[in-house]
């Protein structure tokens, strides 16, 4: 979605993974406001951190470009993802997908902005700088959360870097680890994924991918997201809840692109994030399976 599916395991970016927390980048959310498989930014950051919902993809991925080195995607369409991580409440948002790939390794796009080197054997490394926008009580437009969570207080949203480090297996499959690190509102605490892409069909117009990850939180942000203070208890009404860190979710997605032209392409994305062990017992986990799917029409030069 983001670019053209240049290598399709740009595409199945994924981390990712659907987004698990409220993360809802408001630079993704701006134009992602849903889940899309590339800009799945905000809404789709309802079921995971937003951007790895496992539907957007992961321009910090390796991918071949036109022989230029340069390629750059715009293209909008419309998501369908929950208000927040175990909502069982979901909303129809626009999608937007936006995406720049330079030969010098540096990429921007609702995810980030951010710089990948390329490594001998298939290895790389990325680093990028990208906006949560956190999750509120009483949300607003494309803020991230739901009026159940009264009383719960907003997450403030947070400035933070993706850290990532991966191998690619050709243009097939590609094997990643990352983690999230916030620069601002440090309270929120960590996450970190364990993904594996790939490409399980290609040709000439087509293209489909599929993915899946697991999502582990530090103590701090699985208090953050799934937890509910003695405070918090006596605003909202929910049960007080200590979650510790650990495993939180898998995600499943899946994707596929179809190119019209050499430069108007149509993907459809689909993600289900599964919430596991003390994160599925929290109070405020009404639905500990989420969905979310896109569409988007796309223009690559």
């Amino acid at each position: 979605m983001k670019r053209r599916l240049a290598s399709p395991i740009r595409r199945l970016r994924a981390q990712r993974g659907l987004r698990t927390p409220g993360h809802l980048h408001r630079l993704a959310a701006a134009g992602a406001a849903g889940l899309l498989l590339a800009g799945v930014a905000s809404p789709a950051g309802a079921v995971e951190p937003a951007r790895y919902s496992g539907i957007q993809q992961d321009q910090s991925l390796p991918t071949n470009a036109s022989e230029s080195g340069y390629e750059f995607t715009i293209g909008g369409g419309v998501g369908y993802s929950p208000r927040y991580m175990g909502s069982d409440e979901y909303r129809a948002t626009p999608a937007l997908n936006l995406a720049l790939q330079t030969p010098f390794g540096v990429f921007v796009g609702l995810g980030g902005i951010g710089y990948r080197l390329t490594l001998p054997a298939g290895f790389f490394l990325s680093a990028a700088l990208s906006y949560d926008d956190g999750r509120k009580e009483d949300p607003k437009g494309l803020d991230s959360g739901s009026k159940k969570l009264r009383g719960m207080g907003d997450i403030k949203g947070s400035l933070f870097t993706t850290l990532q480090a991966g191998y690619a297996i050709g243009d097939i499959a590609v094997v990643s680890v990352a983690t999230d690190i916030p620069l601002t509102n440090r309270d929120r605490g960590n996450v970190y994924r364990f993904a594996v892409d790939g490409i399980v069909y290609k040709s000439a117009a087509d293209s489909v991918g599929v993915g899946a990850a697991a999502h582990f939180a530090s103590g701090k942000y699985a208090q953050t997201y799934f937890g509910v203070t003695a405070n918090q208890s006596l605003n909202s009404g929910f049960g007080q809840y200590s979650p510790g860190g650990g495993l939180y979710g898998v995600s499943l997605t899946a994707n596929w692109t179809h190119k019209f032209t050499k430069h108007w392409s149509t993907t459809v994305a689909g993600g289900v994030m599964r919430y596991t062990g003390n994160a599925s017992k929290s109070p405020i986990v009404f639905n500990k399976t989420n969905y979310q799917v896109a569409a988007t029409l796309d223009y690559t030069f």
